[in-house]
């Protein structure tokens, strides 16, 4: 069996953005894809999030904000930044790999927090289709 796809969702607090993409790689990937996230300034997870995620991931583990420096010696194929501050982190990171640059605004509402669900389910079923991991 070949070794999943390992992506790196990086955004600034990596409570919000990050979490939702990593849950939404890891579910529609079905194994093809490893997906974490993690953030340069870590915060503790709105509990609205945290439901969210869970919900998302269909786990009964609650999701936990990561720091970035805890990735720098990670391998990963793919590093997609959700937003400039996290962008602009990125040479902390030892790696060559792919880096995409997805710039989501702060969603403030649950309405905009399921439109941008929406648009990095999007994204990402176009990504995952063309890695041939979907």
């Amino acid at each position: 069996m070949t070794a999943p796809h390992r992506i790196l969702f990086v955004c600034r607090h990596n409570s919000i953005r990050s979490q939702i993409a990593e849950a939404l790689a890891n579910k529609m990937g079905h194994g093809k894809v490893l997906a974490t996230s993690a953030g340069p300034e870590p915060e503790p997870i709105p509990e609205h999030v945290s439901e969210w995620v869970t919900r998302l991931s269909h786990s009964q583990t609650k999701p936990v904000s990561k720091d970035l420096n805890e990735m720098a010696r990670e391998p990963f194929d793919t590093i997609i930044t959700l937003c400039d501050k996290s962008h602009d982190a990125l040479p902390e990171l030892a790696t060559d790999q792919q880096h995409i640059r997805w710039d989501f605004s702060h969603p403030d509402d649950a309405e905009a927090l399921k439109h941008m669900e929406i648009e990095i389910s999007e994204r990402l079923s176009l990504m995952l289709q063309a890695k041939g991991l979907m």
